[in-house]
């Protein structure tokens, strides 16, 4: 069973790619193309969302299991075939692939058949994929971890404390005597 997937963006109306994947390959297979294709930082969490008509979420499937219970029926991209979930042509997914901005990718199946499809392939690609944010830029530089940084000269730094005047003891508007009641 072969599965078409069309794939546009909101972002950019210029931007679609048709994918035929086999309906035996998991969700993990397609994450894993869509990321390659498209070259998606793969570090990244993403999560697809089987829709209504209307793009409103239903079920969630997960990159990694993320349920906090065990009476949770989350689906996992590994251990899910897509034909478990896509069985008709029209059916909907998202695609989040930026979970802090909430932006996805719109998917509709067009066409589910008969024939082969031993891996997945892009059929079809128009127009650039919308960019991924770079959570490296969010967080800053990431400290080099072979660099010794508990020396005396930066303790100080370390904790926070170079900024504070060693003076405190002079300061006339702290007394260590004053009774707090009485302030």
């Amino acid at each position: 069973m072969t599965i078409k997937l069309r794939i546009i963006s909101g972002e950019d109306e210029d931007f679609l790619r048709d994918v035929e994947i086999s309906g035996n390959s998991s969700f993990l297979d397609l994450h894993n193309f869509i990321q390659k294709t498209l070259l998606f930082d793969d570090t990244q969490m993403a999560s697809f969302f089987i829709t209504n008509e209307e793009w409103e979420k239903d079920s969630e499937i997960t990159l990694m299991d993320m349920a906090m219970d065990e009476s949770s029926e989350t689906a996992i991209m590994s251990d899910t075939p897509i034909k478990q979930f896509i069985t008709e042509n029209k059916q909907r997914l998202l695609y989040v692939f930026d979970f802090f901005n909430e932006r996805n990718l719109f998917i509709e199946t067009y066409e589910i058949n008969d024939t082969d499809c031993p891996e997945p392939r892009c059929t079809q690609s128009l127009g650039n994929p919308p960019q991924q944010v770079d959570l490296s830029d969010l967080l800053g530089e990431t400290p080099d971890p072979l660099t010794p940084l508990d020396t005396d000269d930066h303790k100080d730094d370390l904790l926070g404390f170079s900024d504070f005047d060693d003076d405190i003891d002079n300061d006339p508007m702290i007394s260590y005597t004053d009774n707090l009641e009485d302030l």
